[in-house]
């Protein structure tokens, strides 16, 4: 699997990445995605951008889903030389179906900052649904940007999880120094 597209520079001049998470520093946050969700047969991903957590992952899950309306459509057969299903579906996360077992999957929420879909909010029962039944959900998140800062107190504090850790990050990068964007916010959640 060529997951090269993900690091092509040329996104960049073309706006279509973010710049102030483009630097060497801000994948430091896949990786510890990623390293969390090793034990989990399927990876399900909200919000990846043009960099879901896919090339960073170094266990052989059965399947990954990655949904972000910015995601490139991809589908492969295999990652990392072994069977799994891999698809990253361009569209918000309301718009695709989830069939997974509970406790069966990880849930991945890079960059945490989601929008309403029309009538649908972010926060509902298709999200909550997923972050209860999922195994391990992680999420980072720019405690500066609010629509984050307002929505992630209301997941981390769901009546059935628990904080397995929580990590402050900095991200010193050249492009991201000095913005608000700099300092991230890392949770990992288990089931009670």
């Amino acid at each position: 699997m060529d997951l090269n597209i993900y690091e092509d520079s040329s996104l960049l001049a073309d706006g279509k990445d973010l710049p102030h998470l483009s630097g060497p520093a801000a994948s430091i946050r896949q990786v510890l995605a990623a390293h969390f969700v090793r034990d989990c047969p399927h990876i399900v991903e909200i919000g990846g951008h043009i960099r879901p957590v896919t090339g960073y992952l170094t266990h052989k899950p059965l399947s990954v889903l990655s949904v972000d309306p910015k995601t490139p459509a991809y589908e492969a057969a295999e990652l990392n030389g072994h069977p799994c299903r891999v698809r990253h579906i361009p569209r918000k996360f309301q718009e695709v179906d989830y069939d997974y077992a509970p406790g069966s999957y990880g849930l991945v929420l890079i960059g945490y900052s989601l929008k309403p879909l029309g009538s649908r909010e972010p926060l509902g029962q298709l999200l909550f649904s997923l972050i209860d039944n999922a195994r391990v959900v992680v999420i980072e998140y720019p405690p500066e940007l609010d629509r984050a800062s307002s929505q992630v107190p209301a997941i981390v504090s769901r009546p059935n999880l628990k904080v397995h850790c929580s990590i402050g990050l900095t991200l010193d990068d050249e492009a991201i120094a000095g913005s608000p964007f700099a300092k991230r916010r890392f949770y990992v959640l288990h089931p009670r």
